[in-house]
């Protein structure tokens, strides 16, 4: 009888320690995670901060540099400028005159008009004058911005002409803005200036036109530029190689 009360008591008093033990571990701090403890919680976020201060600390750089050939204007600025040099009116391929434009298998003619028309200006033109043989001429609303053919302009007078031009609302760009609406900025002025200036103090005619033709995409009619091709061009980085060896060529 003595040794199972015994017994019992010690079993009574194992329990009362195991229980104590658990009770204890409830206040205990817990053990630290080895992921955490090595830092690896925090470092993805640390390296993706890093990471985007860079990218911010070089798109402010490339808007800050002077000259540069890309601003930091917003898209509207540009519908201004886009209102007062495009046109409802472009010169094609006068030879594409003859065609019936029905939709006729195997015409070599089929996609080429010799004069695009919409209701709203369309598109910039890349020439300044276009004459056909059969007497129709066009000439665009930016040629009155140059003097004679060659002569070039600056700045300064680059702005006061083309804010003498009318402005009527482009196809292409969302919404719509009134002439009144569509003062123009020092920023998109400039910007456009530099663009097709190449970052000269002065640019001709000539080298206008040829540099609004860069601005079309490859493989499509240069005779134009669209909104949307306008815009792009103004918000890219310019290949100064390529910009080099135009320079070389245009006089």
């Amino acid at each position: 009888r003595f040794r199972n009360m015994a017994g019992r008591h010690l079993l009574s008093f194992v329990a009362l320690l195991v229980c104590l033990a658990g009770s204890c571990s409830a206040f205990l701090p817990p053990l630290a995670s080895p992921s955490l403890s090595q830092g690896r919680g925090l470092a993805p976020a640390s390296v993706g901060g890093a990471a985007a201060h860079h990218a911010r600390g070089v798109m402010a750089a490339r808007e800050a540099k002077a000259g540069g050939l890309r601003m930091a204007v917003e898209e509207v600025e540009y519908v201004k400028v886009f209102g007062r040099l495009g046109e409802k009116l472009l010169f094609g391929d006068s030879s594409a005159g003859a065609c019936c434009h029905s939709g006729c298998d195997n015409c070599e003619w089929r996609y080429s008009f010799d004069i695009l028309q919409s209701a709203r200006p369309k598109w910039i033109p890349t020439y300044r004058e276009m004459r056909f043989e059969d007497g129709r001429e066009h000439i665009t609303k930016w040629s009155g911005i140059f003097g004679e053919e060659g002569e070039a302009i600056t700045k300064e007078a680059f702005a006061e002409k083309l804010a003498g031009l009318k402005f009527d609302m482009p196809l292409g760009p969302s919404g719509f803005m009134t002439a009144k609406q569509a003062e123009l900025s020092d920023e998109a002025v400039e910007a456009v200036f530099t663009k097709l200036s190449r970052g000269k103090d002065k640019v001709t005619d000539r080298q206008f036109g040829m540099r609004l033709k860069k601005m079309v995409p490859p493989g499509m009619d240069d005779t134009g530029l669209m909104w949307s091709d306008f815009v792009c061009a103004m918000q890219e980085e310019a290949d100064e190689e390529e910009e080099e060896e135009l320079e070389q060529i245009v006089v």
